[in-house]
């Protein structure tokens, strides 16, 4: 027997093709059934089609095996039905009532086809039992089928979804109950209640299983089932309105599992294109109003703790509430620990955002910096002008974690406009950040930068300073200026510092630093000229560590 909702075989191309002419033939049928009488030659000619495309699928690949889904039938994992209204869908009345797995075996005769089709097609059938019932009363062997509590403990053997001996014992005495005339209530002989072997055994797992049954999942299929159905207004309005109120409460119960269930098949009725426009609403309000702050928290709390909700599933989640739920997503994205439960929850805002930016403008304001810079994340990813100018107005944000962020969006940017905001960090307050920006922009080559560095050079709080800041502003000067400011170098190795050999340490140690960022023959030859100049000292020392590292830097070039 086949494994329903494990991993299917590859089916070949021969034998997907042979399935839906099964499957078509299925559906004709089922619609003839409910135009023609029974002796009617084109519901006939129907019938034998079917009969004869099914008997050839089962000679040549075993049992046609149907999985059941809400609104689809797959044939090993692939899709062979679909039909999204409730009303005409038989894989619709078949998942509502519990089944998620059907297999025709081999030696399928053409009235039980016909049998199924009466009672899953939609069409003669007045009675009020559910699928199960009916197809378990007219006892089909050749068809068999899997309930979603057969799921609940896959290591049960076969003979729990062997319809013979769950139906052996009941069958013997209806039939003998059948047989007394006049049908009146007597006393039932004892050998006829009396189980074999067999149907003890499946009795006492059948209780075991229902034992472990989790009412919940009994309730989401009838709602699921009458908000498929349903069209009056005020009884659908109820009933989302109950929909949304237990999503929310299996949210807060950590049932995430249940809710996200729930929640995919009010965005799957939403989509519907049989749902009317006011129902539509209706379930995007309920949608809307699951993820609030106490949601926030638990599902927090789940990603946090658990592995029990997927990186796929989240993202699922997420985007099925949508820009109507973007605060919570955001305030989630601010609560959670986990750097890979970000990054999803980031993928998802970029997705959401990508058309309005403008919509995270609220969250740039937020007290907590780790979410600003988060932000700042996100709409770097979305990459638009309007994303950019968003950015550059956090270029002044009091906390300097933020600003770096913000720096480093400027140096992945390709867009030249975003590099020239790089400048305004030149004069931010932090050294750090100071520093980054000129070997960005010393790197980039970028020569709008020049002339403001040069600035930096002769404001008077250049003095006091760090040596590494100093040397970075030169180094920038030596990758930007070039040959242009061997005039400065000069004056800076070989003017006289009368008795202040700390200033003309450094004087020459920033020179130095630019000069070999300039990787010139002309640079070489002043720092050769320079330490000529220089009979002994540190400051000899220094340019002769100075010329050997741009010797080799050229050397490296030209190799």
């Amino acid at each position: 027997m086949a494994n329903p909702g494990g991993q299917h075989e590859e089916v070949s191309k021969e034998e997907y093709a042979s399935a839906n002419l099964v499957m078509t033939a299925m559906v004709k049928t089922s619609k003839a059934l409910r135009i023609y009488l029974p002796n009617n030659p084109i519901l006939i000619g129907f019938t034998d089609d079917l009969n004869g495309k099914m008997t050839g699928h089962l000679e040549k690949y075993g049992e046609f095996t149907l999985d059941v889904e809400p609104f689809v039938l797959r044939y090993k994992g692939k899709d062979i039905y679909q039909n999204q209204d409730p009303k005409e869908s038989m894989a619709c009345r078949m998942f509502a009532d519990g089944i998620r797995a059907l297999f025709f075996l081999p030696g399928v005769e053409s009235s039980e086809l016909m049998a199924f089709l009466g009672v899953a097609g939609f069409e003669l059938s007045t009675s009020d039992e559910d699928v199960v019932t009916q197809l378990w009363e007219r006892d089909l062997p050749h068809l068999r089928y899997l309930l979603e509590e057969d799921f609940i403990e896959g290591h049960l053997e076969e003979d729990l979804t062997d319809p013979g001996s769950q139906q052996a014992a009941v069958t013997r005495v209806y039939q003998a109950l059948a047989q007394q005339i006049p049908p009146q209530p007597r006393m039932i002989p004892k050998h006829l209640l009396m189980l074999t072997g067999e149907e003890e055994k499946w009795l006492r797992k059948a209780r075991q299983v229902e034992a472990r049954r989790n009412g919940l999942d009994d309730v989401v299929n009838i709602l699921s089932a009458i908000l498929a159905g349903v069209k009056e207004p005020v009884i659908f309005w109820d009933f989302v309105g109950i929909m949304g109120n237990l999503t929310t409460n299996m949210f807060l119960g950590g049932e995430i599992g249940q809710a996200l269930r729930l929640i995919r098949f009010m965005d799957q009725l939403m989509k519907l294109g049989s749902t009317l426009p006011e129902q539509q609403r209706l379930l995007a309000e309920a949608l809307a109003g699951i993820l609030n702050l106490q949601t926030v928290q638990v599902l927090q709390e789940t990603l946090d703790g658990s592995e029990a909700v997927t990186h796929q599933e989240l993202k699922e989640l997420l985007l099925i509430f949508g820009l109507p739920s973007l605060g919570a997503i955001c305030e989630l994205l601010g609560r959670v620990e986990k750097l890979k439960v970000r990054k999803v929850i980031i993928e998802v805002l970029v997705e959401l955002g990508r058309e309005n930016p403008a919509v995270f403008a609220p969250f740039l304001n937020d007290s907590r910096w780790y979410l600003v810079r988060n932000m700042v994340l996100v709409l770097s990813l979305v990459g638009t002008p309007v994303a950019l100018d968003m950015i550059i107005k956090l270029i002044p944000h009091k906390e300097a974690r933020i600003r770096r962020e913000v720096l480093g969006y400027l140096e992945r940017s390709g867009d030249l406009k975003a590099k020239a905001y790089i400048v305004k960090y030149l004069r931010d307050d932090s050294s750090a950040l100071r520093i980054k920006a000129l070997q960005v922009l010393a790197r980039e080559k970028l020569p709008f930068a020049l002339k403001p560095i040069v600035a930096l050079t002769t404001a008077e709080e250049f003095a006091s300073r760090e040596l590494s800041e100093k040397k970075a502003v030169y180094e920038a000067l030596g990758e930007l200026g070039g040959e242009e400011m061997l005039p400065m170098f000069r004056d800076m190795l070989l003017k006289k510092f009368w008795f202040q050999k700390t200033a003309e340490k450094e004087s020459a140690q920033l020179a130095a630093a630019g000069l070999v960022r300039m990787q010139t023959g002309q640079a070489l030859a002043l720092l050769q000229e320079a330490r000529n100049s220089k009979r002994s000292g540190e400051v000899r020392d220094l340019l002769e560590q100075a010329i050997a590292a741009l010797a080799l830097a050229r050397a490296k070039r030209s190799g």
